[in-house]
């Protein structure tokens, strides 16, 4: 670890729309409607519960929280206002309590590794810890 790299432990949150790759295939418009929803919800309550967004990767996010609390209540807040969306939301989230390496311009380590595996055995309207 070099000057520039801190580690720290934090709850890591990720996120993805199921399906969005045959979405955008056959209905574009409702694809981009979808991704749209996701993205403002996600950033209002990151914002509400002190989450901070790290990445968007196409339908998915990653971001971190210094309370695991925090990231819970974040975390089912957004599957409750997805699900009750006009289109609904198939999101899976994926979180976990890990450590992090921050450099100046990512965060990697096994902690986010990890986050991302479970996010990806979750299934839409889920939370996975």
């Amino acid at each position: 670890m070099t000057k520039s790299e801190a580690r720290k432990l934090v709850a890591i949150m990720f996120t993805d729309i199921v399906g969005y790759t045959a979405m955008m295939q056959s209905d574009e418009a409702q694809a981009i409607r979808v991704r749209a929803r996701h993205r403002e919800v996600f950033e209002q309550l990151h914002l509400a519960h002190q989450g901070k967004i790290i990445q968007y990767y196409g339908d998915g996010t990653l971001s971190i929280f210094e309370s695991a609390v925090q990231a819970a209540t974040c975390a089912i807040q957004i599957q409750q206002q997805l699900q009750k969306s006009n289109p609904v939301v198939p999101l899976r989230i994926g979180l976990h309590l890990g450590d992090v390496v921050f450099s100046s311009s990512e965060v990697y380590g096994d902690g986010v590794n990890v986050a991302s595996r479970v996010e990806s055995m979750s299934v839409p309207g889920d939370i996975l810890l």
